[in-house]
């Protein structure tokens, strides 16, 4: 999944997107100085390459970029550093008809014209899923991005258009479809890779920041989808990869979160494999966060002993209560599927200095695992086209390995 951000490339520090500048610059690896244009999202990007250089030469600039970005180095790293899993966010693109073909092809979005996607086709996410199982690391695919947009948000790969999957009944059926897709992918996958792919996302942060009735429908169509994967995926399989629902409180209450996963599932499966997935990010919590000004804390505090006590004070409160409300409100399995280091959402004015990035790195570990977590992911690996972000969205970066 491409998100303009990433590849801002020093001249935007921007991670919360704004509808009047598009801060994707580069496309690496065959446009390592960008193609004359900037863009909003991947559904944008391709579009305008598609305009400026043709269908099979894009094709060609976003397959290098996929077979490139994530290298074997990368993975042997990830060893190194302990990790045992990695969440792999893929557009709808990887589930629709056409990604059944054996080359990849472009297709458009269907609410709107001017947002086109390059396919990844089944074998194609099947040999990047084998890469990290040969490695000995296990795999969960999250649905990003859905058609029309599903979120209001560059991730929603139509930004900066208006999300249209919510107000669509055409749409709402066709992520049913791509449900149903990722279920076939899943069951058709060689037993040894279907063991190893430990969970799904199905929609990532629906209806983020859309209307109280977009919210409303968003629950109802994701349990319609729960119950169609149920459907199709516990009559074949024993043990099915654990669910993921992920919600976000700018679209539904904590309340209503703890009454949909009750509705939604048996307490037998909310004990085995059913988990509510809330992310969090210190980067817009204004009673925990951190800036050059006017935040919970100043960057500059660091600079003192006392400073840094008051600011681990300040991260560890925050990690420790990220997600105690829906456990204590019945909730056996709850994660977090991304976080991050980044003390505020302007990635130049966030804290940088290696004591309070260590802090955030130490206390979110520890307050994630004192409140028993199932899961905890950080976003992203690496980011070394995203200039400033680098320093907060990079555990790569913060491990010391570089870029």
């Amino acid at each position: 999944m491409i998100e303009e951000w990433m590849f801002s490339f020093h001249k935007f520090d921007s991670v919360a997107e704004d509808p009047t500048i598009p801060q994707g610059v580069v496309m690496p690896p065959m446009l390592p100085d960008g193609f004359g244009d900037e863009w909003y999202s991947e559904g944008d990007l391709v579009y305008k390459l598609v305009d400026k250089f043709g269908e099979e030469k894009t094709i060609d600039i976003i397959n290098a970029h996929r077979d490139t970005y994530i290298t074997d180095d990368d993975i042997s790293l990830m060893i190194k550093a302990g990790i045992s899993s990695v969440r792999m966010p893929v557009g709808w693109w990887a589930f629709c008809t056409e990604s059944q073909s054996k080359s990849s092809v472009i297709i458009t979005d269907p609410g709107h014209e001017n947002k086109k996607f390059v396919t990844i086709t089944s074998d194609y996410l099947t040999s990047q899923i084998q890469r990290f199982v040969d490695a000995g690391i296990d795999v969960l695919i999250d649905i990003h991005a859905y058609p029309g947009g599903s979120a209001n948000g560059s991730y929603n790969g139509v930004y900066p258009e208006t999300p249209q999957f919510f107000l669509n009944d055409d749409l709402m059926q066709q992520g049913l479809d791509i449900v149903s897709e990722l279920a076939s992918f899943y069951l058709n996958l060689d037993a040894t890779l279907r063991d190893h792919v430990v969970g799904v996302t199905l929609m990532n942060e629906p209806a983020h920041i859309l209307s109280s009735d977009e919210g409303l429908t968003m629950q109802t169509w994701l349990g319609d989808a729960i119950g169609l994967w149920k459907e199709i995926v516990l009559t074949a399989v024993d043990v099915p990869p654990k669910m993921y629902v992920n919600l976000i409180e700018t679209a539904i209450s904590p309340e209503d979160m703890v009454t949909f996963m009750k509705n939604h599932f048996t307490q037998t499966e909310l004990e085995c494999w059913a988990i509510l997935d809330v992310h969090h990010y210190f980067a817009w919590d204004s009673n925990h966060n951190g800036c050059t000004d006017g935040c919970s804390y100043s960057c500059s505090d660091s600079a003192t002993d006392e400073g840094i006590a008051n600011i681990n004070s300040i991260i560890s409160d925050g990690a420790k209560s990220s997600h105690s409300y829906w456990l204590d409100n019945g909730i056996p399995l709850v994660s977090c599927s991304e976080y991050s280091l980044a003390t505020f959402p302007a990635s130049n004015d966030a804290c940088r200095g290696d004591s309070v990035l260590d802090g955030m790195y130490q206390n979110q570990v520890k307050g994630f695992s004192a409140q028993g977590l199932e899961a905890a992911f950080f976003w992203t690996w690496r980011m070394p086209y995203g200039g400033s972000h680098e320093w907060g969205w990079s555990l790569k970066h913060y491990l010391g390995y570089g870029s």
